[in-house]
């Protein structure tokens, strides 16, 4: 049976997407998604997911709530099958569940074996979605007006140069507390944050882009193979792979 099997299909009209890893064996290091929330139910094997510096085991049928900026890790003890919904927090809380969940199934229709994501499973991702309401340990502004606006152009323009002495010395404090502070806000550091950010630019580049090198130096990476190790390292498939293994659909907007 092949491994490390991963599809990803983007709703490029509700700015939704659906990952599938089907007997993976990936593990994910710390990172957090920005501005979107993530529901998933893992379908066989289990996983370890870290939250917050809390290690818990999901095992088949348990399902996970991801809130927007938290930062988490997901370790494999073995091979498992994972469903990952990632929506975009703000249509989230504009839309019902019911309304959401019809974006879901049109989502399916695109996953092979889909036997696996039987009625009781949506069910389940469709409580998450319910509780998303009661989440408030998650924060999109952070209360250090110099950290937000950092974070907020790290968000923007990842592949831009920002010097972290400059920012420092603006705030009137240490390098090395600066990036202390930014970290106990965001939960990477600064160059983390902005390593993950150019990669998830890379990802929305690559089905456009006609070769490695143009999306490498789009996205601020000076040396290809730099990029491709990055990448592998943060989406845990290297860029041509996941080029074939992702696609875009338009489903029916809601009203």
């Amino acid at each position: 049976m092949a491994t490390n099997s991963i599809r990803y299909i983007y709703d490029s009209n509700m700015g939704m997407e659906l990952i599938f890893c089907e007997n993976s064996t990936i593990s994910y290091p710390t990172h957090n998604h920005v501005s979107v929330l993530t529901i998933g139910i893992v379908l066989d094997g289990s996983i370890v997911l870290t939250a917050n510096h809390n290690a818990q085991v999901y095992e088949k049928d348990q399902t996970f709530i991801i809130c927007p900026y938290m930062p988490h890790s997901i370790l494999a003890h073995s091979s498992y099958t994972l469903l990952s919904l990632c929506i975009d927090k703000n249509i989230a809380a504009q839309y019902s569940a019911d309304k959401i969940r019809h974006n879901i199934m049109a989502l399916l229709r695109n996953v092979s074996n889909t036997e696996r994501i039987n009625p009781y499973r949506i069910s389940r991702l469709s409580d998450c979605l319910n509780s998303f309401s009661a989440y408030t340990d998650w924060r999109s502004e952070s209360r250090d007006p110099l950290i937000n606006n950092l974070k907020k152009q790290l968000e923007l323009y990842p592949e831009a140069q920002f010097s972290i002495e400059e920012m420092a010395q603006n705030a009137l404090i240490s390098k090395y507390h600066f990036i202390r502070s930014f970290k106990a806000e965001v939960g990477l550091t600064p160059h983390q944050f902005q390593l993950q950010n150019r990669i998830r630019k890379a990802q929305r580049l690559m089905h456009n882009a006609e070769t490695i090198t143009e999306v490498a130096l789009t996205t601020g990476f000076c040396d290809q193979s730099h990029f491709i190790k990055q990448f592998k390292k943060q989406v845990g498939l290297p860029p041509l792979t996941y080029k074939l293994s992702s696609r875009t659909i338009k489903t029916e907007e809601m009203s």
